[in-house]
């Protein structure tokens, strides 16, 4: 839940004034619809944190440099530093900024621990992580999706946003505060350790043991033959079979 806190900070730093009407002190800016790419350099990173309403893609390839397609208007307010190894992606603060085309920031990486958004935007992780253990984490409505290939995966929601995984694990560990949604049939996990407060779902497949406690609606779907299922519910949610 810290993790979520300091998503949350950050999603109110950077994310709701570059959106927000009558600010005092914010600059408003327009795109003028003019798409062009630009190229940065970036230190070394082993986490992602992304704050606003665009996409960034998380990609394989040659590694300390970044691309922005967007607005060229736009492109200059949009910062992407790398403090302590996390690389942060977000417009500057008192910003007013309208998009009205598309705006791609595209990532290559080496290996993640940590990805972390924060407002109505998407990240899409398009080459899998292969390290020892992984965090996702969203403060707001936007998407990530990732493959994974890991020992443990950790992933924290608060708010209406949703999370999209594949691939192997032997530990999942997951919560969510609100009505977002962990989605990961395709993950297939021998252990998952849940907790849901509020109407929010998680979908995995478990091999060997699910230990959940859930406040609310929301429901645990699985597949697979797990050996153990422990649960405790406060409310109408439910560990639910779906094979």
């Amino acid at each position: 839940m810290k993790k979520i806190t300091l998503l949350l900070v950050f999603m109110l730093g950077v994310t709701l004034p570059s959106q927000s009407q009558g600010w005092w002190g914010t600059k408003k800016v327009k795109g003028n619809g003019n798409v062009i790419t630009k190229k940065r350099k970036i230190s070394r990173f082993n986490e992602v944190s992304v704050g606003g309403s665009f996409t960034v893609m998380l990609v394989e390839g040659k590694v300390g440099t970044l691309k922005i397609e967007g607005e060229e208007n736009i492109i200059p307010y949009l910062e992407t530093e790398v403090k302590g190894g996390d690389l942060r992606i977000g417009f500057k603060d008192n910003m007013n900024i309208r998009i009205t085309k598309k705006l791609i920031v595209t990532v290559p990486f080496n290996s993640l621990s940590a990805v972390s958004l924060g407002g109505s935007g998407d990240i899409n992780v398009t080459k899998e992580i292969d390290n020892n253990s992984v965090a996702f984490n969203i403060g707001g409505s936007g998407d990530i999706k990732a493959r994974v290939n890991t020992s443990n995966v950790k992933t924290s929601i608060g708010g209406s946003g949703t999370i999209k995984l594949s691939g192997k694990t032997n530990n999942f560990k997951c919560s969510i505060g609100g009505s977002g949604n962990v989605r990961a049939f395709d993950l297939k996990t021998n252990n998952l350790k849940a907790s849901i407060a509020g109407s929010g779902d998680v979908s995995v497949y478990v091999t060997s043991e699910i230990k959940a406690a859930m406040v609310g609606s929301g429901n645990i779907y699985y597949k697979g033959k797990p050996n153990n299922i422990d649960t405790t519910s406060a409310g109408s949610g439910d560990v639910v079979d779906k094979n």
